[in-house]
C-alpha cells in the first residue's frame, strides 16, 4: 500500500460517504471504490460495510484508521521538516480571502511580523468566490482562507478559528422605501427582487436565504449574480436588495443602507485551513495571528 492509498482510506473512513470522500479527494467515486477494494484485497480483510442506507467501518478498519492517521501525519511532517531543513524556512504561503470582504484591519500586523522574522517567505494574498476558496483549500493550493462561518462549519477535514462574530443585514439602495428603517423583517421584501449569488459561486448562501424566505412565508423574486462583486454592484445600482454581512466592503458606502434583520445565517468572519496541509508556515501564521476567539 502506498501513501496515496492510505490517504484515500483515511478520507473515506472519516467521511463514511464515498461520494463526499471522492469530492474531497478530487477523484471519481468509482475510482475511490476501486482503490478501497484494492486495499482490502492486499490486506485480506473487509474494511467497510456498505448498504444503500449507510457506510460503516469494520472493527479492523477502526484500528487501521487510528494507526494510519499517525503514519500519514508522521510522513507528511517528516517531509515538511526535511524541506525546511534543506531550504531554511522559505517558500510560499497562499492565503485566500472571500471577495467583497473588508480585511484592512486584519493583516498589517501579521504580515509585518512575518516579513521581519521570516524574510524568505513569500506571502500570496488573493480573493476568490465561496466555492473556489473551498476547492483550493482541499487541493492545498491555498494554505489558509478567510471566509464566512456558515460555509465552513460542516465540512470534512477542515479546521477553523472564528475571528469576529458578525451578522447579516438586508442591504438596500439609499432611495429604497425602507432605507431609513432601523429594523426590518425579511417578509418586508416579499415584493422586492432579492439578489443572491448562484450555486456555482456558493452552495450554501442562496440555500440559506431561500430557506429563510420560506420560513418568513413567501417565495422571493430572485436575480442570481455570478459573483459577490456582481451582487454588490446590482444593489449599489438600485436594482434590488440583498443579504450581506457587516464585514462586507459595501458597509459604510453612502449609496446603500445596511438594515438590521433577524438572524438568517451565521456569517462570522472565519479563518480556516485543511488539517492535511503540512506547509510549516501555516502553523506559524495561525499561532501569530491575533484576534481569533473561537477555534475547532
Amino acid at each position: 500500500m502506498n501513501i496515496t492509498q492510505m490517504k484515500y482510506f483515511i478520507t473515506a473512513a472519516k467521511c463514511l460517504n464515498f461520494t463526499k470522500a471522492a469530492e474531497i479527494l478530487f477523484i471519481t467515486q468509482p475510482a475511490l471504490s476501486r482503490q478501497i477494494s484494492a486495499i482490502e484485497q492486499e490486506l485480506n480483510m473487509q474494511l467497510f460495510v456498505r448498504t444503500n442506507r449507510y457506510v460503516r467501518l469494520t472493527p479492523p478498519a477502526e484500528i487501521l484508521l487510528e494507526e494510519f492517521e499517525k503514519i500519514y501525519n508522521d510522513y507528511n511532517l517528516a517531509i515538511a521538516k526535511a524541506r525546511n531543513s534543506f531550504q531554511g524556512l522559505s517558500g510560499d504561503l497562499n492565503i485566500g480571502v472571500l471577495e467583497g470582504m473588508y480585511v484592512g484591519d486584519l493583516f498589517p500586523g501579521i504580515l509585518q511580523h512575518l516579513a521581519e522574522f521570516y524574510p524568505n517567505i513569500k506571502i500570496n494574498l488573493r480573493t476568490y468566490s465561496f466555492n473556489d476558496l473551498i476547492k483550493k483549500l482541499y487541493q492545498n493550493e491555498l494554505d489558509i482562507i478567510f471566509t464566512l462561518f456558515f460555509d465552513i462549519k460542516d465540512r470534512e477535514m477542515l479546521r477553523y478559528q472564528i475571528i469576529e462574530h458578525t451578522k447579516d443585514h438586508v442591504v438596500v439602495h439609499k432611495n429604497h422605501r425602507l432605507a431609513d428603517a432601523k429594523y426590518v423583517k425579511l417578509s418586508d421584501f416579499k415584493d422586492d427582487t432579492i439578489i443572491m449569488v448562484s450555486t456555482e459561486d456558493s452552495e450554501e448562501s442562496p440555500r440559506l436565504i431561500l430557506d429563510a424566505c420560506e420560513t418568513a412565508g413567501f417565495t422571493p423574486k430572485v436575480r442570481f449574480a455570478s459573483s459577490l462583486s456582481e451582487e454588490m454592484l446590482w444593489v449599489e445600482a438600485g436594482v434590488g436588495v440583498c443579504i450581506l454581512d457587516s464585514r462586507n466592503m459595501l458597509h459604510g458606502n453612502p449609496s446603500v443602507r445596511f438594515l438590521d434583520v433577524d438572524m438568517i445565517s451565521d456569517p462570522s468572519l472565519t479563518m480556516a485551513w485543511n488539517e492535511n496541509n503540512y506547509n510549516p508556515m501555516k502553523k506559524v501564521f495561525i499561532e501569530n495571528f491575533n484576534g481569533g476567539r473561537t477555534s475547532r
